[in-house]
């Protein structure tokens, strides 16, 4: 019962914080986002898709209809229909369906859902360098970030912050495409590795649906430097805050490979 609550209190608050899919109903695919995970690229591709196959544009009505009349309210769902931090709801989609998991369930339970992860502690350095240099930072940015403030430091408010607190742009992968207990993405590519799982993607979806996605369509990366140089920053200690704070995105995504985090001692 209390669950039910939180998560309807977070529904009011953040009406956009569990729309992570974007779906082409058309071709059968969703695509969970998680930002900062340097994925950009590859929602264009889902644009291209969409313009070339006749896809149906997004409709804010599909928001509407079960995630605000039944949990907030008329008056409420008005407010999460007219507008987001980014811009209006239908320009933030761009054309593509926008849904929680919960719908992406109930409405299409036959999609290919895939997703795009990146390292936590890479993605923490992408999200503060995002926040130190966007004019306007992402929601709930000032939980963790202060200007001016190193990255260490950073690192160590979210750490110490729990993921029902934490909004999208550092919440863990693994929450943001969870629906009940359950990952909803079937496959998964990790930005480290993103041609090889691209390609596997590609020949399933192709099996799938006969169509052909195409090649990468790149994983950009324009502050790659930077963003190295921030993780550089942080020490052992700190890095295995990191490891325990994103420990179901380390078991779910980089278990067994060579790019999980070693596990490093607490100092004595």
């Amino acid at each position: 019962m209390l669950k039910a609550i939180l998560h309807a209190y977070l529904r009011r608050r953040r009406p956009l914080r569990d729309h992570n899919f974007l779906v082409l109903p058309h071709l059968g695919l969703a695509y969970g986002r998680c930002p900062n995970a340097a994925s950009e690229d590859i929602r264009q591709a889902l644009l291209r898709l969409t313009a070339g196959s006749g896809g149906e544009p997004f409709d804010t009505d599909d928001f509407c209809e079960d995630e605000t009349a039944d949990d907030w309210g008329a008056d409420a769902g008005e407010d999460a229909c007219a507008s987001y931090a980014t811009g209006t709801l239908a320009s933030w989609a761009d054309g593509l369906n926008l849904l929680s998991g919960r719908q992406l369930v109930r409405r299409h339970p036959g999609a290919l859902v895939f997703s795009v992860v990146r390292d936590p502690l890479t993605r923490l350095a992408a999200c503060f360098h995002r926040m130190r240099t966007e004019a306007a930072p992402p929601p709930g940015a000032d939980r963790a970030f202060r200007p001016g403030d190193d990255f260490p430091g950073f690192v160590a408010r979210v750490c110490a912050m729990p993921d029902w607190q934490s909004p999208n742009a550092y919440r863990s992968q693994t929450a943001i495409l969870t629906h009940k207990a359950r990952l909803l993405p079937s496959r998964v590519l990790r930005h480290e590795t993103g041609e090889a799982d691209w390609q596997a993607l590609r020949a399933e979806l192709t099996h799938a649906c006969g169509v052909d996605i195409g090649p990468l369509p790149g994983i950009r990366d324009p502050h790659r430097e930077t963003i190295a140089a921030l993780v550089a920053e942080i020490e052992p200690a700190l890095r295995l805050s990191v490891r325990r704070r994103y420990a179901a995105d380390y078991r779910n995504f980089y278990e067994g490979t060579t790019l999980a985090l070693p596990v490093v001692a607490a100092p004595a």
